[in-house]
């Protein structure tokens, strides 16, 4: 993968061999090296790299099998006794250039080989985040025309299975957090599909839509769930009564990464979906009250799930961040999931305790940081809102977007019937760094 852009390392060795001229590439060039790094020059920039990783790197068969693309060493094993065994050298593979290397160690030699490319994606942090996240890509909801949303970001059935209209809706869902696709077979016209069983999941255009993606979440609901008001509901969402505005299963260790709802019908009187973009609304807190902003980061909330059989139990805090690259500047402030769901919200398990006053200082700055959170969430021109025609499937990514639904009446006898489904983050993201 090429990687635009990069900065020096800079880090050099003094004792370090230098080299002549007749031994430098026109883009890659070595600029000296003893038994602990190798110094580089790249597009005339400076890069410092250590023996172990780049032994540690080598793809080559010898050291990463061709076929289950496993490595055949541990790092403990190749760090003993490590050392350059010649000069090392700039070579041509075809038009590109490579850094070649035979490496020693007590008793074996190792030749490896690392292309300018595969040199500049890892010659500093930001080309390495960049090369497998896609945050820098994300475009926030208050930055755009909310309403004009679901005309932007929509594609057919038939188009989303075409290489282009999938690389589509995988980009919106990466920006936008949300995509829509629309002219969905009915499946209640499909004999297959008459009635929900694990053995014709496949045969359900929500399942073929989501395996796109990734393989489907299979939780308690099932692999695919109905959402139909029913009596006795064991979830708020089964009921025709105003559902809040929440994300899923954040009782869940590791909760899904993707939602994807089905409207199969929909002409029941109200039940208007709505949507907010949790990052945008979480950076507004941001800015308008920083303090709080740190207390919502830090101030854990207790969700669960406890009904029918099933005690769900996790706690987070309402914003997390992206910690494991601070040393980015840019990286600083990313913030990588939101966690709001009021309808599955346990006790307390801080700042419940009057007498100890760090916690107690700290909980009311938590509260006035969720109390803005909340107000803005719910402001209208912070929310996409719309009735969503049967034959539609809106996707969305569940650790940044809010859903909600008003309250609706079949009295007019309509109908109201959804069908969903979930998708790993993991999946996700690994679609956006293989789709081409």
């Amino acid at each position: 993968m090429l990687v635009k852009g990069y900065s020096i390392l800079g880090k050099r060795f003094g004792a370090a061999r230098a080299f002549h001229s007749s031994r430098i590439g026109l883009n890659l060039a070595i600029k000296g090296y003893d038994n602990e790094s190798i110094t580089l020059r790249i597009d005339n920039e400076t890069v410092n790299f250590t023996n172990i990783f780049l032994r540690d790197a080598c793809d080559l068969p010898g050291s990463v099998d061709p076929n289950h693309k496993q490595k055949k060493h541990s790092t403990a094993q190749i760090s003993t006794g490590l050392k350059i065994e010649e000069e090392p050298r700039v070579v041509k593979k075809g038009n590109e250039e490579a850094l070649r290397i035979l490496w020693s160690q007590p008793n074996s030699t190792h030749e490896s080989e690392y292309t300018k490319d595969f040199l500049l994606k890892y010659s500093n942090k930001a080309n390495i985040r960049n090369s497998i996240f896609f945050d820098k890509e994300q475009v926030p909801w208050d930055r755009v025309n909310v309403s004009k949303l679901p005309d932007v970001l929509h594609f057919g059935y038939d188009q989303y299975f075409s290489q282009e209209g999938f690389s589509k809706v995988l980009a919106d869902v990466n920006r936008y957090g949300i995509s829509f696709v629309s002219n969905i077979p009915d499946p209640a016209l499909n004999i297959k599909t008459q009635e929900l069983s694990e053995s014709n999941v496949g045969d359900w255009p929500i399942a073929k839509l989501a395996r796109k993606f990734g393989y489907i979440k299979e939780t308690f609901y099932g692999t695919l769930f109905d959402v139909k008001n029913k009596d006795e509901a064991e979830n708020i969402a089964y009921t025709d009564t105003f559902l809040p505005l929440h994300m899923d299963l954040l009782y869940y260790e590791s909760p899904p990464g993707l939602q994807f709802l089905h409207f199969i019908k929909n002409s029941t009187e109200g039940g208007e979906s709505m949507f907010a973009d949790g990052f945008a609304i979480a950076r507004k807190v941001k800015e308008q009250d920083p303090e709080a902003y740190d207390a919502l980061k830090k101030v854990l909330i207790t969700y669960r799930y406890e009904n029918n059989g099933h005690y769900y139990y996790h706690k987070r805090p309402l914003v997390v961040e992206e910690t494991s690259w601070e040393t980015l500047d840019y990286a600083s402030g990313i913030i990588k999931e939101v966690n709001y769901s009021p309808p599955f919200q346990g006790h307390f398990e801080y700042g419940i305790h009057g007498d100890k006053p760090k916690e107690s200082a700290l909980f009311k700055l938590f509260l006035r940081g969720y109390l803005l959170f909340e107000s803005l969430a719910n402001q209208e021109q912070n929310q996409l809102s719309l009735k969503v025609p049967a034959g539609v499937c809106v996707i969305f990514d569940n650790r940044r977007i809010l859903h909600s639904r008003k309250s609706f009446s079949s009295s007019n006898g309509g109908q109201r019937w959804l069908m969903g489904c979930y998708v790993d983050g993991d999946s996700f993201r690994s679609r956006l760094r293989t789709n081409d």
